[in-house]
């Protein structure tokens, strides 16, 4: 049986809708229809979803949320509150080590290269010659990639280590999803039907 999405899952999709409701691919009406569809199906009560990025905002209000966020990320590059936690995610597959997941997942080709995608869009101060090197030393069987060698030799701002109590791995909502598809293949149909436009929404 299907594991059932969770409201940290929710909410990476929340941030999803949201920017194809800024790139004009869905209404602001679709995307409510689709939360609320989702959270039906997963037993999540209607009153949580205030919460969730975009959910109940005007088109006006969603634009100006998605340009905050990404001035947000490109200057400060600190993570701000719409990062999601992989650490989370990963918690509801793998309670016990979901930071083996994490790394399993940053360890796929497809993922370094989304994540330079997404850097090289977002990140002015992004290293290629660095995601290059890292590409060159992964070829040896003896080489691990972490996190940490990943932000430290390509300067990324889509993905965050946090220490402490709250701490944990976060990231920008796109690679959250990424993230979520890999490791959730219901997440990742959803994101396909809503790419060929057949999610049945009313």
């Amino acid at each position: 049986m299907a594991r059932k999405i969770s409201m940290i899952d929710l909410a990476g999709i929340g941030n999803l809708l949201e920017y194809l409701v800024a790139a004009d691919n869905i209404t602001c009406e679709e995307r409510d229809r689709i939360i609320l569809r989702i959270a039906k199906e997963n037993d999540i009560a209607e009153y949580t979803l205030s919460a969730l990025a975009g959910y109940g905002k005007s088109k006006s209000e969603v634009l100006e949320s998605v340009a905050r966020r990404k001035n947000s990320v490109s200057q400060d590059k600190k993570q701000d509150e719409s990062y999601i936690s992989l650490t989370e995610i990963a918690r509801a597959h793998s309670e016990d080590a979901p930071g083996y997941v994490i790394q399993s997942w940053l360890r796929s080709g497809n993922t370094l290269a989304f994540l330079n995608l997404w850097e090289q869009e977002n990140n002015p101060d992004y290293s290629e010659a660095g995601y290059e090197e890292l590409l060159e030393k992964k070829k040896a069987a003896s080489f691990t990639l972490t996190l940490k060698l990943w932000i430290d030799r390509t300067k990324a701002i889509g993905i965050v280590s946090k220490q402490g109590k709250a701490g944990g791995t976060f990231a920008h909502p796109m690679i959250a999803c990424e993230f979520a598809s890999w490791i959730a293949p219901e997440f990742k149909m959803l994101l396909i039907k809503l790419s060929l436009g057949r999610t049945h929404l009313k």
